[in-house]
């Protein structure tokens, strides 16, 4: 049975909350594909994808009708972009945005023609049908991280390139540029900054977070979507309880 494009809307009337996925298993996305979680980033940023795993991972997820497929690139060309795209994400994650003549590039790569410069010929089209054509323009998310400082400051011209339709803020790659730990005050200053131009802009506003507290405190500040940890981070997490659960401290 073919399966039909499915979207999403990263900005709505409840917390949107994706799960990442990086360890570059396909067994893995087929486990977050049976989730409740609202959307799945397969990471080749972080992770360990090739793109034949990715394209898997992806599709698998597409097939489980659980979460929404996005991509996060490693790097912000059109090759990368498009490799996720054919695979059948329903949006781009670009990492460590610093300029808007970065989101310009972005977004040549994410749309077809006339917003964009993507080309035509998709294995996409192959996957979900004909009709992924003449939706994917209106549906597909475009996601600039912002992840610096300099990035945050810059955050008005950024977000208002047209074809932008989301900001996700990477709080720990923030925190580490600022040299920052947890919730200071120029940290909280520049997350402020950020929400007020993407309410400006009228996109989604999204953060990386690691609790239920922070998901609860940032939608009453006005964000809309949320990134939780990966695949390896929880892994990590269990091994380490389940090494004190059956040894025990170390003496």
């Amino acid at each position: 049975m073919k399966q039909g494009f499915r979207g999403i809307k990263l900005s709505g009337h409840k917390p949107v909350i994706g799960f990442g996925v990086c360890l570059g298993s396909v067994r893995i996305a087929e486990m977050v594909g049976r989730t409740r979680f609202d959307y799945a980033m397969v990471d080749m940023q972080h992770g360990h994808f090739d793109k034949y795993e990715a394209t898997s991972a992806i599709r698998s997820l597409v097939r489980s009708g659980g979460p929404v497929p996005l991509g996060r690139v490693a790097n912000n060309d059109s090759g990368s972009i498009n490799n996720l795209l054919d695979a059948g994400a329903a949006g781009i994650i670009i990492p460590m945005v610093e300029s808007r003549e970065e989101a310009e590039r972005a977004v040549r790569g994410v749309y077809y023609p006339p917003i964009g410069m993507r080309s035509k010929s998709s294995p996409a089209g192959v996957f979900y049908g004909d009709e992924y054509f003449d939706v994917i323009n209106e549906q597909v998310q475009a996601v600039m991280m912002i992840e610096t400082a300099e990035a945050a400051a810059k955050s008005g011209e950024i977000l208002s390139v047209s074809g932008v339709t989301a900001c996700l803020i990477g709080a720990g790659d923030l925190r580490f540029s600022m040299k920052r730990t947890g919730r200071e005050a120029d940290f909280e200053d520049a997350v402020e900054t950020v929400i007020k131009a993407a309410k400006k802009n009228k996109i989604a506003m999204g953060i990386s977070v690691s609790n239920p507290a922070d998901i609860e405190r940032w939608s009453n500040e006005g964000v809309d979507f949320f990134l939780l940890s990966h695949d390896m981070g929880l892994m990590n997490k269990a091994l380490k309880e389940y090494q004190q659960l059956f040894l025990g401290s170390e003496g």
